[in-house]
């Protein structure tokens, strides 16, 4: 950005706004922060832009000099490398730090008893519906927030860990059907409508392709195995019922007595014909009652 002819520094962390400071009393001899302590990180940040415009007014510092504190200021930063498992084409293992990492750096996060990770929040402010955006603010919340290097390695290597024993269990992944659009919007219904214990929302999902990959991210989250493996089964029986009514609608049972001679004979014309039991019986009345119409 530009402040009157020269640019001016922006920063999101005190963690940044340090650097600039130290970075420009180590290069610029004449420069003077002095007056910097015990001030916010944004008056902090003023101070310096402040100290930076005088000294280029003086030409005590070249008028690009902004640019290259953020040069510097980038390459200061963790390695690319120390991301590279976490893989964009990796949807749900994305979707998944991206809820993790947005819990843990909340003030208000569910895990009371321990203490928000020093990562940028602002990060996970908007609710996002693609796994580039949500790779892309899984980085930023690095970059951007207030863990020095080492801090941000240790929570790389947690998150790694704890994601080593997410992936392993994949029940609910084999669950959810392919290209069923109504399977996710039902199985995302069904999570909504537990009451009693209800698991901790991934995020509101826009589009039916979200709310299947919604479903795996809020029981992937959920770190009680016991609770996750009954909240699965319970949500696999209720969609096998489902199904069974759907495909029962219209159809009652029926108990009909026969001997033994007609049941075998029954089970032939059945296996014949490659029809169930029922359809058969329906067949059979089926062309029965149609020769009565024809007589």
């Amino acid at each position: 950005m530009i402040r009157g002819e020269n640019e001016f520094l922006e920063a999101s962390s005190e963690r940044e706004c340090v650097f600039y400071a130290e970075y420009l009393v180590q290069h610029i001899k004449s420069a003077s922060l002095k007056n910097l302590r015990g001030l916010s990180y944004q008056e902090k940040l003023k101070g310096i832009n402040d100290e930076l415009e005088v000294l280029i007014k003086k030409n005590r510092a070249p008028k690009n000099f902004a640019s290259q504190m953020r040069t510097a200021f980038r390459a200061a930063q963790i390695p690319s490398q120390y991301f590279r498992w976490i893989d964009k084409n990796d949807q749900r293992l994305c979707n998944w730090a991206w809820c993790y990492l947005k819990s843990r750096t909340s003030e208000q996060n569910p895990e009371n008893e321990k203490k928000p990770l020093a990562l940028s929040a602002k990060s996970f402010n908007t609710d996002r519906d693609s796994v580039l955006e949500r790779h892309a603010d899984i980085i930023g919340a690095f970059y951007d927030g207030e863990a020095d290097i080492e801090t941000q390695q240790s929570i790389l290597e947690h998150l790694k860990a704890k994601w080593q024993d997410v992936r392993l269990n994949e029940t609910i992944v084999n669950w959810m059907e392919d290209n069923n659009p109504k399977h996710w919007v039902w199985a995302w219904s069904y999570l909504q409508n537990i009451t009693q214990r209800p698991l901790e929302q991934a995020w509101i999902p826009s589009s039916d392709a979200e709310k299947k990959a919604a479903v795996i991210a809020t029981i992937d989250l959920s770190d009680n195995v016991d609770r996750k493996a009954l909240v699965i089964d319970k949500m696999k029986k209720a969609w096998s019922q489902k199904k069974f009514r759907e495909k029962s609608s219209g159809k009652k049972p029926y108990s009909i007595s026969m001997t033994l001679n007609t049941k075998q004979k029954l089970n032939a014309l059945a296996e014949e014909k490659d029809m169930k039991i029922n359809e058969m019986i329906e067949f059979l009345v089926r062309s029965e009652y149609k020769k009565r119409d024809l007589n």
